[in-house]
């Protein structure tokens, strides 16, 4: 008799730890020995920990269970196959049914009962599997330490003494953020005097206990890949505080997002969190904004992420949705104040995602900048467009007059030099073309008018010399301004 080993695959955590704890494992012969959040994750579990039962959903992301069902028949035929899906279309079941799937158990159904049910068929569609179902069982001192660390009050102390030899006990976790296995912990670890032993294990984590005669430290996985990860708890000496140990490691787990650049976390390696969290002063950042004092407005924004990064004591999902609705104010905020937000409004969504799914501080904050300066360009348009509009106006209400680049220069306070380039640079014509060519649209309203004499019009459209103001109207018209008349009134 022996307990039969089952590997669970779901990509929703909560139905991975209902299933755990929906009934005794080892009382009725059952172990789990893995979880994959994912088909991929799960075949490269099967290959390692060679279960005699998979427990799979059917929709998943990068390999969904129809096609892992498919892989393990053929690679795997003796394994079980029980799937689990919130879908009760017939299509579902048979592709299942066809791909030798034992069971089949929708998930609003599923619960202790059918859930054995299952579980005993498919071991008992298994060869040589006889399970081991005396409520006697003894556990494994394996299957009593992954029990004591998940929570459970269980007593092992004298029962491990000859396990284990030194002092020292501490949890350690490993994660993987790359195609890696799990010999690097190991390799790591080789050198030194101590035994570690497996708590927990996934696709790309894993839970070990550590027993030596000093605590493992940075020092230890120094020559770890930067794509990797592991979390120390503190040093005890009693194997009763396990118990406590999942939370404390779970803590340190959630300051990766702020750490990613470490491949190895403890208590003792953090930095001093600040003394205080300052609150971002939205309506303050709004005022400036209104103001048109975006650059006061994105500084004190950008050194307040810059902050925040510092506080890894923060809700990383808080952090994200404080982001996401910073950017979705600003862009509310420009719609509001007239800017032309249509290219933030096609993009905002990619830049929530990419938020979302950020993997570490950084990335969240430089997604964020990437979005500011996006912004900064609306607005740095709509800012040269606005000048244009007030120079373009200035001379089509004094265009009549006497007027020069340096006239417009001095009123708009720039230099003669910097206005030629400017208008050059945002128009399509330079500032002579488009003076003589509103001065030449007038003279044709006025042309038309035949009691007007043509040396008269010249000096009202704001030409001192008539001379010239036949040569430009004829490059611009094709005719002399007397022609122009003459054709204008012909029959």
């Amino acid at each position: 008799m022996a307990l039969c080993k089952t590997l669970i695959v779901d990509d929703e955590i909560l139905i991975r730890q209902g299933i755990k704890h929906y009934i005794d494992w080892e009382k009725e012969g059952f172990t789990i020995v893995g979880e994959a959040s994912n088909g991929k994750e799960a075949l490269e579990l099967i290959e390692s920990q060679q279960p005699h039962i998979v427990i799979t959903d059917v929709v998943m992301p990068i390999m969904d269970g129809e096609a892992l069902t498919k892989a393990v028949k053929e690679k795997y035929p003796h394994i079980g196959l029980i799937v689990l899906s919130s879908f009760s279309e017939f299509d579902y079941v048979r592709s299942a049914f066809q791909n030798g799937v034992i069971d089949y158990i929708l998930k609003p159904k599923l619960n202790a009962e059918s859930l054995l049910k299952a579980l005993r068929q498919a071991a008992g569609q298994l060869d040589d599997m006889v399970l081991n179902r005396n409520e006697a069982h003894e556990q494994t001192l394996n299957e009593k330490l992954r029990k004591l660390y998940e929570g459970n009050d269980i007593n092992i102390e004298n029962e491990a003494a000859a396990k284990f030899l030194c002092s020292v006990f501490q949890v350690i976790s490993y994660k993987n953020k790359a195609d890696q296995d799990t010999a690097a912990i190991f390799r790591a670890i080789k050198k030194l005097d101590g035994t570690l032993m497996t708590l927990q294990s996934t696709a790309d984590y894993d839970v070990y206990l550590w027993n030596g005669r000093e605590a493992l430290g940075k020092d230890t996985f120094s020559d770890l890949m930067k794509s990797s990860v592991v979390c120390g708890t503190n040093a005890f000496y009693k194997l009763s505080e396990l118990k406590d140990k999942q939370k404390e490691l779970e803590k340190l787990e959630k300051y990766q997002f702020f750490f990613p650049e470490d491949t190895f976390l403890s208590e003792s390696t953090l930095p001093s969190p600040p003394d205080e969290r300052r609150v971002f002063q939205l309506d303050y950042f709004i005022e400036a904004c209104k103001r048109d004092n975006f650059h006061e407005a994105f500084s004190y924004l950008s050194a307040h992420l810059e902050q925040m990064a510092q506080d890894y004591r923060q809700d990383v999902d808080e952090y994200k949705a404080f982001l996401n609705n910073i950017l979705f104010n600003l862009i509310v905020l420009l719609g509001n104040l007239n800017y032309q937000t249509e290219v933030l409004q096609a993009q905002k969504y990619a830049y929530f995602q990419r938020i979302s799914q950020a993997a570490d501080v950084y990335t969240a904050n430089e997604t964020v900048k990437s979005f500011l300066t996006d912004a900064e360009g609306i607005v740095k348009t709509e800012e040269e467009q606005g000048h244009m509009r007030k120079l373009m106006d200035y001379i089509k209400s004094h265009y009549h007059e006497s007027l020069s680049l340096s006239d417009i220069a001095q009123h708009f306070h720039f230099s003669p030099s910097y206005l030629s380039n400017y208008f050059s640079t945002h128009s399509k014509e330079g500032f002579s073309e488009y003076l003589n060519r509103i001065r030449i649209e007038a003279a044709i309203t006025l042309l038309r008018q035949n009691d007007i004499p043509i040396a008269k019009v010249s000096e009202q459209v704001g030409f001192s010399d008539h001379s010239y103001f036949c040569r430009v109207f004829k490059k611009q018209t094709g005719y002399s301004p007397s022609q122009y008349r003459r054709k204008r009134i012909a029959p």
